[in-house]
């Protein structure tokens, strides 16, 4: 899937959908990553999670998740985030989902 850049702010989250799947984009100041919607807590949305350094933190819980490998940072859950890999092509994001 591709989306521009633009539609992404900085320390923010948007939801894309592909062939029914719905997967979070957020951009911290160490890049633009791409995870499954649902939190692995209780399976709520993450869209509109804080994204602090290099981690998003849930909304609904406050459990936390690191960007760079989908790790709970957080006693809530041991369970990891799904993550997909992303590229920059241009003002381009391009997510393998």
């Amino acid at each position: 899937m591709r989306i521009p850049l633009a539609q992404l702010p900085a320390n923010g989250t948007h939801i894309v959908e592909s062939d029914g799947r719905r997967v979070l984009l957020c951009r911290s100041p160490k890049g633009v990553h791409a995870m499954a919607e649902m939190c692995p807590h209780q399976k709520l949305s993450l869209d509109g999670g804080r994204v602090r350094g290099d981690f998003i933190m849930c909304p609904h819980h406050g459990a936390r998740f690191n960007l760079e490998d989908g790790r709970s940072l957080s006693p809530l859950t041991t369970n990891r985030l799904t993550l997909y890999p992303v590229r920059i092509d241009g003002d381009m994001i391009e997510v393998d989902c």
